[in-house]
């Protein structure tokens, strides 16, 4: 396979496990440093989670747990990923031994600050592996440990290099078995960049190049310019910068030949180019070179306060799911004991037929007390919609009494448009009360008699109004918001558009698409004002009306916009 993804994909999973412990050990010691959390792997573990739900899969959930702690674990987060990770545990470690436990032990081993538990969950994935036999799920364990002992910590831990050379070993073995270069590269590579770490560079070296050698043979061109760029880097240390172009040149040769492109390997290259330059004296270009690497790290800083936000909406949206599913687990042990309670019930009633017709009598009353309930309660919400309407139909008389009695004209108007804002509400609840539906308006008969009560405030007689209205049910939340909209576009339709036309035409339009509602309005005025690109200007007016309208939009969750087309034309769509 030729491919330049450092990140290899499925079949490169068990390689890249191996150099795992290094990974999250480099920076135990730092404070830590989120990456971007990846949305295409957010969305996957979305989509998981929501098949197990919707299938009440317990064991697929726990595959979603896993996959959500592997992605906080990719951006360096690793309190989030630990704790996404014992989710998953939870529900797979009482199911006993298997390839899934084997890899929870190894991924919550590299999350643990503590260095006994990281050794704890390290020799239980070993000790599973065995009992399961499975050589993959031994890597796992191998590579897992190897990382343990490449660790050193604050605490005084020093890395133990037999330690290292002997799951290297292991694991060679098992990969050389199963054919699996990828490990072996993998393994090699690993075993690299311990000796480095500890000063054995030329050791190192030869390790990398053993690795580089498979990855040419295989033709893995992303694991050759990884290769290729760490052996670049070793020279470049032991002061030997003749080989390290040479490397350097092959890398970037590697890369040319791809559009492929990454933060990692742009931070790589500029790495390499710097220290590079600096070695032979160049320092003009390694100048340059540090530039493009501070560009680098402020680009990810933005990236990293942009993952911040993403990850504390990531935590909302996970509280969330854990309260509806442990909702969905008592109504699960809820039905389950109906159901016994049920079972025991039918054998009861085939050995004690009274005891069957005094239950019988219980569960009639039992009914008819819930009807009697459900009829109370029915009758007191029309009580609170028939209070609601009359209190909305005093304000209304104290708006138009106080309209009166104002001079100034400005004035008089605002408290009039106030007053019709009123009636809107008004009218809807005085549909609510009035109407079978108790929660929902029919939304036929809610916008003409709307749109009516304020051409006959204005005093227009001569309007003609057109309505195309789908029979849709609202409820009355939504249908208040699409009331005020509807109010605000008519008052501005008679307060601009209308006076001195010769011909006014009003239209309302809706109807579902899918499961949005568009609602139209139209009028034949002479429009909006229009900016230079030809859109009418909405969001930036300042206007009571205007900022009403995009409130009650945005409480929708809604999007609308205005044109100004032989007229002034409204469209707005929101999910119903």
């Amino acid at each position: 396979m030729s491919s330049l993804s450092l990140w290899p994909t499925t079949a490169r999973l068990t390689g890249l496990l191996l150099i795992l412990g290094l990974t999250l050990v480099a920076g135990r010691a730092q404070q830590p440093h989120y990456l971007k959390l990846q949305s295409h792997k957010l969305l996957y573990a979305d989509t998981v989670y929501r098949e197990a739900t919707a299938k009440k899969d317990s064991m697929l959930l726990a595959e979603a747990y896993y996959l959500y702690g592997k992605t906080y674990e990719a951006s360096g987060d690793l309190l989030t990923a630990h704790r996404w990770f014992l989710k998953s545990l939870k529900i797979t470690e009482p199911r006993g031994d298997s390839f899934d436990l084997v890899r929870l032990y190894v991924r919550l081993s590299g999350t643990q600050e503590n260095r006994q538990d990281r050794l704890s969950y390290a020799y239980r994935a070993l000790e599973m592996a065995g009992r399961i036999h499975s050589d993959k799920a031994l890597i796992r364990a191998y590579g897992c440990l190897m990382g343990f002992y490449v660790y050193n910590g604050p605490d005084g831990a020093k890395p133990q290099p037999d330690s290292v050379m002997h799951y290297y070993r292991k694991i060679n073995q098992l990969a050389h078995k199963l054919k699996d270069t990828v490990t072996r590269i993998e393994n090699h590579l690993a075993v690299g960049r311990f000796w480095r770490s500890v000063g054995q560079n030329q050791t190192g070296t030869d390790y990398l190049k053993k690795a580089l050698e498979l990855a040419t043979q295989q033709k893995e061109q992303g694991s050759r310019m990884r290769l290729m760029l760490e052996l670049a880097s070793a020279y470049t240390s032991m002061g030997q910068p003749r080989q390290a172009w040479s490397f350097l040149s092959q890398a970037q040769h590697l890369l040319n030949q791809s559009p492929f492109i990454d933060h990692f390997i742009n931070y790589s290259f500029e790495s390499n180019y710097q220290s590079y330059y600096q070695s032979i004296g160049d320092w003009k270009r390694a100048y340059v070179h540090s530039e493009k690497l501070r560009q680098i790290e402020r680009d990810n800083y933005t990236v990293d306060h942009a993952g911040a936000i993403s990850r504390l909406n990531m935590e909302y949206k996970a509280g969330q799911k854990d309260a509806l599913l442990k909702a969905q687990q008592q109504e699960l042990a809820l039905r389950s004991e109906t159901l016994f309670f049920q079972q025991r019930l039918t054998w009861a009633v085939s050995a004690l037929l009274l005891v069957t017709v005094v239950t019988s009598v219980v569960f009639f009353r039992l009914y008819r007390k819930n009807q009697r309930i459900s009829a109370r309660n029915a009758e007191l919400v029309k009580e609170q919609n028939h209070r609601v309407k009359n209190n909305l139909q005093v304000v209304s008389s104290l708006l138009n009494l106080h309209s009166r009695q104002l001079v100034d004209e400005t004035a008089r108007k605002a408290v009039e448009e106030s007053q019709l804002r009123v009636q809107a509400m008004a009218l809807l609840h005085r549909r609510l009360y009035d109407g079978e539906g108790l929660v929902t308006v029919n939304l036929p008969d809610f916008i003409p008699e709307l749109v009516e009560s304020v051409i006959r405030t204005f005093g227009y007689s001569g309007i003609q109004t057109i309505y195309n209205l789908e029979e849709i049910e609202l409820p009355a939340t939504h249908a208040l918001s699409l009331g005020l909209i509807v109010n605000e576009l008519t008052t501005n339709a008679c307060k601009y558009a209308f006076p001195d036309h010769p011909d006014p035409v009003f239209r309302v339009m809706s109807r579902r698409q899918g499961n949005a509602l568009l609602l139209i309005v139209t009028d034949n005025g002479p429009g909006l004002p229009l900016s230079q690109t030809g859109t009418a200007i909405f969001r930036e007016s300042k206007t009571f009306g205007m900022r009403l309208i995009q409130i009650q939009v945005d409480q929708l969750y809604g999007s609308c916009q205005f044109h100004s087309e032989e007229g002034t034309r409204f469209e707005m769509q929101f999910k119903i």
